[in-house]
């Protein structure tokens, strides 16, 4: 059973790395739509290992040693191509912070203990560097990345004191589009095939995995989700989700959201919903609400207070007709 989906698995894989390679940027009928506009130059990456990639700021004019700037989480979605993130990478690097890519792959999702809680593992190591471990971090992750960044938390706390010398350097946390346990199957599905009958196969093949491997695999996810539901940092939080979105249901976030502020009694938890964007595709077809939103965020964090109006010269995908608009975010 086990080795007959990891081959369908890594079948489907292929196939959407092949159907990606072959069609134009643009894809209407796929339900992550990448419609991108051309992405400013992103700086020089340097591997760190097969999953986590270093992308450092350009130096920049105010002088402020790069120890004193935050180091951004980027957490991939699933089968992410480089020219997409480079979006996201270029708007962050751009206002002087580095930015830690992490990716993860259809396998390693399915056996945590070997995949996703490995990534963590180097994750956090990576923060704990010499050269890293004062700096503060903000996290942006995309779909399945919202389940890398619980096994993240879940390494964080079981490798800090009671001091909290990692967790207590977060902070904001932006979920686009976060992929929930009870999600894993239709999601997996979705995000490999396009075809509705293999979509349905692996969708059962998934829910049958998961009832039959529950020690090694199910209890892992619902340990992250847990954490979904009950993050212990209390870092500022915003929740991008679509009610069209057939991966990643707006009730799973509406959910967290509730979660967080009335069992965590968090008050700064915002959300932003579209009513007709496909899976990670907010930012693209809601460009100006998406960017405007994330810089109305990013306000209410210390750092970017300066760092957006020094550098509002800089990139940020806003058009100039929705530039200075009120965008609602709750």
């Amino acid at each position: 059973m086990l080795r007959a989906l990891r081959s369908r698995v890594r079948e489907a894989a292929s196939m959407a790395s092949l159907a990606e390679a072959t069609v134009p940027v643009c894809y209407p009928s796929i339900p992550r739509l990448y419609c991108t506009v051309p992405s400013a130059k992103a700086p020089p990456s340097t591997k760190i290992s097969s999953n986590l990639t270093l992308q450092k700021a350009p130096a920049i004019s105010d002088g402020q040693p790069s120890k004193q700037r935050p180091l951004v989480l980027l957490l991939s979605w699933l089968l992410a191509k480089q020219r997409h993130l480079d979006n996201f990478v270029s708007f962050y690097t751009s206002r002087g912070c580095d930015v830690l890519t992490v990716r993860i792959r259809p396998l390693q999702i399915m056996m945590p203990t070997r995949g996703s809680q490995v990534i963590a593992k180097d994750v956090v190591e990576f923060l704990q560097r010499e050269d890293i471990r004062n700096r503060k971090i903000l996290v942006h992750s995309f779909s399945v990345g919202g389940y890398q960044y619980s096994e993240i938390l879940q390494q964080m706390l079981a490798s800090q004191s009671d001091n909290k010398e990692i967790t207590s350097r977060i902070i904001g946390q932006i979920y686009d589009s976060p992929v929930d346990f009870n999600e894993v199957p239709i999601g997996m599905s979705k995000a490999l095939l396009k075809n509705p009958i293999l979509q349905k196969t692996m969708h059962v093949s998934l829910d049958s995995y998961l009832r039959l491997m529950y020690r090694p695999v199910t209890q892992h996810y619902l340990k992250s989700s847990e954490v979904f539901f009950h993050n212990p940092v209390p870092a500022p939080s915003l929740f991008f989700y679509s009610h069209t979105d057939l991966v990643a249901t707006a009730d799973a976030s509406q959910r967290a959201i509730a979660s967080l502020q009335n069992k965590m009694g968090y008050k700064n938890v915002y959300s932003k919903a579209f009513q007709d964007s496909p899976h990670v595709s907010h930012m693209y077809k809601h460009r100006d609400e998406y960017m405007e939103t994330l810089m109305k965020f990013l306000e209410s964090i210390e750092y970017f207070q300066e760092a957006l109006k020094e550098h509002k010269d800089k990139p940020d995908l806003v058009s100039k007709d929705m530039r200075g608009k009120v965008v609602e975010m709750y």
